[in-house]
């Protein structure tokens, strides 16, 4: 038996029948080796956008540490207002009860020399006429016009129910 191979009879006639087509031969070229990037430093204006940034975030710390300062503050002087203004209230409740009337009545009579009044020192004044306000008409005003206007409207408005 016979084995196939490329001499035998069945591979020439496949081959005179459909002839192997020639590859074409391309025109390649060496391509140039690619360049090495260079690092590429880091842009000016990202670093002055980063600097901004951070001068931005400590300002805003800056002033929230002072606003906390600043709240503290007027926490303590409101503490210290409240006191204060309960002291003023305890003073003015001492004060107002401090001031007794019986011993206002015994400094005005003892060290001022004053005496109450009698029955028969209060006098009386009589009027015979009475005081009296006349007020002068002056004729046409904006009250009596307005008045008089709303009179005729009201005799209108009744005329015509």
């Amino acid at each position: 038996m016979m084995s196939a191979s490329r001499e035998s009879v069945a591979y020439k006639q496949y081959e005179e029948r459909f002839p192997v087509k020639q590859e074409q031969r391309r025109d390649l070229r060496v391509a140039p080796a690619p360049r090495r990037r260079r690092r590429a430093g880091v842009r000016p204006s990202l670093v002055a956008c980063i600097a901004i940034l951070a001068v931005t975030s400590v300002y805003i710390l800056f002033c929230q540490m002072q606003l906390t300062q600043v709240t503290a503050e007027v926490s303590k002087q409101s503490d210290t207002l409240d006191e204060l203004a309960a002291e003023n209230v305890a003073l003015s409740t001492k004060q107002a009860n401090s001031v007794d009337m019986e011993a206002v009545e015994e400094y005005a009579v003892n060290q001022l020399g004053m005496v109450k009044m009698d029955n028969s020192q209060i006098e009386y004044v009589e009027l015979t006429n009475p005081d009296s306000v006349t007020v002068a008409d002056s004729g046409v005003s904006l009250d009596t016009l307005f008045a008089g206007l709303a009179h005729s409207f009201s005799a209108i408005v009744e005329y015509i129910r």
